[in-house]
């Protein structure tokens, strides 16, 4: 193994970050659909039986199949990710990634933005210099997949498919793309699960409680 991919969300952190996610995707979706009123937002979220509450890229892949493009949401989901109220978040133990990148090329590919992620990092004390990159992966094609850019990396690094691990909490989105090109993956639900994985002894969790003034 030469190469580990990871996901993000629900994989480098944990819990529930968003308190009020109702009414920052309600304004998100006003940017997206500048011309909808609030109930028309609705009546096109009900169309494909979602809500207010569903997740980011279930919303996405709507605005796509609607409109050809999600671009809009990215955008202000870009710009506006730390203008909400964050509650407490478990982080992975920077110090466990830290001594991973002196042994692989590390990579992310991830549904969130990359300014997000890094923004974040820079909070968690995490060096973005530990990963060879990150990828965030657009919601600009029909069926997106985080296959393309498991394949860019594989070509990037020179390394056969049983060279890279695939890291992440979704099999569909995460995992079942790595598997299509046989790359070895590796499902978790829990930090300690990977460090068992690695044999990493982890002493005690790593909390942060970000401010909805963090910027």
């Amino acid at each position: 193994m030469k190469v580990i991919i990871f996901d993000f969300d629900g994989t480098l952190h944990t819990g529930e970050p968003w308190s009020n996610w109702h009414s920052y995707m309600l304004d998100t979706l006003h940017y997206a659909l500048p011309k909808y009123t609030e109930k028309q937002i609705l009546e096109f979220l009900e169309k494909y039986n979602l809500t207010l509450d569903s997740m980011t890229s279930q919303i996405a892949d709507a605005l796509i199949s609607e409109f050809g493009t999600a671009q809009g949401m990215v955008d202000f989901q870009s710009k506006n990710i730390y203008r909400l109220e964050y509650q407490k978040l478990e982080i992975i133990n920077p110090g466990f990634l830290k001594n991973l990148s002196k042994k692989y090329n590390l990579y992310i590919v991830s549904n969130s933005p990359v300014a997000s992620i890094t923004r974040h990092f820079e909070h968690w004390e995490i060096d973005v210099k530990w990963f060879k990159g990150i990828f965030f992966n657009q919601f600009e094609n029909k069926n997106p997949t985080k296959g393309v850019f498991y394949r860019k990396i594989m070509e990037k690094e020179g390394v056969a498919p049983a060279d890279v691990l695939v890291v992440g909490d979704n099999v569909r989105d995460d995992l079942v793309p790595a598997e299509k090109l046989g790359m070895r993956t590796f499902h978790t639900t829990m930090f300690q699960d990977i460090y068992d994985f690695f044999g990493f002894k982890n002493k005690g969790k790593h909390t942060y409680h970000p401010k909805c003034n963090d910027a």
